[in-house]
């Protein structure tokens, strides 16, 4: 039988090391939140832990053997003991609702098909609504033995206090520079490591996912129109319908990163320090152009942009907005 088995991302040994101890020493919490920024491989860890503690001949490190019945099931995305919860993609509000949790919970409290542990993993935690976090921290305050509940998050702050000190915090950062670079290199194929890894705030996966040639140049024909807007040069409405099928996170991320770019190179900032690198020369132009407290103004509105995409309903309506507001800026240039 061939080995099927979930890999560990080489960034990952701290956060493994520390919960196999757990393991073994037979104090594995009973809810573990995972939280850091997106493109660290939270959900690959996860799929990498709960193989491992399901299955019944892994190695002195944990590792999972990818043999055992336990494993082939697992991987095959039919184990009885292990389920996601993640919002309903047919839902408008892309929350998870108290239905979903009292279902998933009512399953942690059967036992186990297979005699040993069940792992539940809820992905994003922080879209749970009101009642369904409510529901949720009944069962973290009466726990079912030997079931172990994950909660995968970028935004912990939008969690209830409660449920975040019911569970062992588990931090993802993003890993060293030399690190990423190293892992990355063999992986992307048409455009440059460093850049993307940048563009990515440091988190690989998501480097990897930017290594895409067309994607890019879109980026920077959106930042040549975002930056003309300030000369009075586009429509914001007309730019903002031309953005519409472009993925509203990715594009705010973008956005965010360009007025943070602006920021620092009025405030003197070397190009090691700009995300946007490859268009440094046509974002100095603007940022010698525009007062600096409005810059800052702006970022705020960005910033409270981003903080509610997820959940917002037209967010078309929000980017015409905001690039009606960057064009009000050119009101406010030095």
């Amino acid at each position: 039988m061939s080995e099927l088995r979930y890999h560990r991302l080489p960034w990952h040994d701290e956060q493994w090391y520390f919960l196999q101890q757990a393991v073994e020493q037979h104090r594995l919490p009973h809810a573990l939140l995972l939280s850091g920024p997106p493109g660290l491989g939270k959900e690959q860890f996860v799929l990498s832990f709960a193989q491992s503690v399901l299955c019944v001949d892994r190695d002195l490190d944990g590792v999972a053997c990818g043999a055992c019945r336990q494993c082939q099931l697992l991987y095959s995305g039919n184990h009885p003991d292990f389920k996601w919860l993640k919002p309903d993609e047919e839902s408008k509000s892309g929350e998870i609702t108290i239905e979903a949790i009292r279902s998933l919970t009512a399953n942690a409290s059967l036992t186990s098909h297979a005699g040993g542990n069940k792992v539940i993993a809820i992905k994003p935690a922080h879209r749970m609504n009101k009642a369904a976090a409510n529901s949720l921290l009944k069962t973290l305050e009466e726990p079912t033995p030997g079931s172990v509940i994950l909660l995968l998050t970028d935004q912990p702050g939008r969690l209830l206090a409660t449920i975040r000190s019911r569970c062992q915090k588990v931090d993802f950062k993003p890993p060293h520079r030399t690190q990423a670079i190293e892992w990355l290199s063999d992986k992307v194929t048409q455009e440059d490591p460093q850049l993307l890894l940048t563009l990515a705030n440091g988190a690989p996966l998501k480097a990897l996912q930017l290594d895409n040639s067309e994607l890019l140049n879109a980026r920077k024909e959106m930042a040549k129109g975002f930056l003309q807007l300030l000369g009075g040069k586009r429509d914001p409405v007309s730019l903002a319908r031309g953005w519409g099928a472009f993925d509203s996170v990715l594009l705010l991320e973008w956005l965010t990163g360009w007025v943070i770019d602006l920021i620092r190179l009025q405030e003197g900032g070397d190009e090691g320090g700009i995300f946007n690198r490859d268009l440094t020369q046509a974002l100095q132009k603007t940022a010698d152009k525009i007062n600096s407290r409005t810059l800052h103004g702006y970022l705020l509105q960005v910033y409270a942009a981003r903080s509610t995409v997820e959940s917002n309903l037209n967010p078309q309506l929000t980017l015409e907005k905001l690039l009606i507001s960057w064009c009000d800026c050119r009101t406010q240039a030095c």
